[in-house]
């Protein structure tokens, strides 16, 4: 996996072909796993990186407009008086304004290609109560199944901070109990019971995410259900 560290703008040499080189090559490793349909952490690093370098772009924007001008001339008609900024040229600044205007849009275009992706995925899954609800519901059971197999992967969740960064609004914190095999005698109203006797949980609220693909739990499976949880129990 290859990372872009927060600081890739202004860290090494601050030269417009390498990082270009930099952009592309960390791009390209992310396109290939959103390929794979892994998508965390990936998508929400890359949203960061975005937000970051727009933020970049907005800020020296207004440093710019800010420095005091001085009058160019006039010209017309009609007449009319052109300004211009009293912040010297500096190369440096211009390098970095090149490597961002080409990694904003390339950034841009994962970004919504990861979305889309996403979106896609989340189509494919299905969250729903087992059993019936108690009104604490922010603490339970998530059983992961997949429409073709017989494999089950039990998960304790829990909600913790709200946090308007992450899908749904609030973190989940995740346990996996146990991994296993559905016979046809295997209801979910009993593994929940079984669940209840064998932990702390003497009234749990369960839910099950029913895929119909088999996809990686922790890099796409949970991160979605992580927004259809927040969902369910708002």
């Amino acid at each position: 996996m290859i990372s872009l560290p927060s600081d890739w703008l202004t860290q090494d040499r601050l030269d417009a072909e390498y990082k270009q080189y930099v952009v592309l090559a960390y791009l390209q490793g992310v396109g290939q796993r959103f390929a794979q349909n892994r998508l965390c952490p990936d998508l929400p690093d890359l949203q960061r990186h975005y937000d970051d370098t727009l933020r970049f772009r907005r800020g020296k924007g207004t440093l710019t407009a800010a420095f005091p001008k001085r009058v160019a001339g006039i010209s017309g008609p009609p007449p009319r008086i052109n300004y211009e900024s009293e912040l010297p040229d500096n190369p440096l600044m211009q390098e970095v304004d090149d490597i961002v205007s080409f990694a904003l849009p390339r950034f841009h275009e994962t970004l919504t290609e990861g979305r889309q992706r996403w979106a896609d995925l989340a189509a494919t899954l299905t969250l729903e109560p087992v059993g019936l609800l108690p009104l604490h519901r922010d603490e339970g059971y998530l059983f992961v199944h997949y429409t073709h197999t017989a494999d089950l992967s039990v998960y304790q969740y829990r909600l913790t901070l709200y946090d308007t960064n992450v899908p749904g609004g609030r973190h989940v914190h995740w346990l996996l109990r146990d991994r296993l095999r559905r016979n046809l005698g295997t209801t979910f109203e009993r593994l929940k019971v079984d669940l209840a006797r064998r932990y702390d949980l003497p009234n749990p609220a369960a839910f099950r995410v029913e895929s119909r693909q088999v996809l990686e739990e922790q890099e796409t499976i949970l991160p979605i259900t992580q927004q259809l949880l927040n969902e369910a129990v708002a």
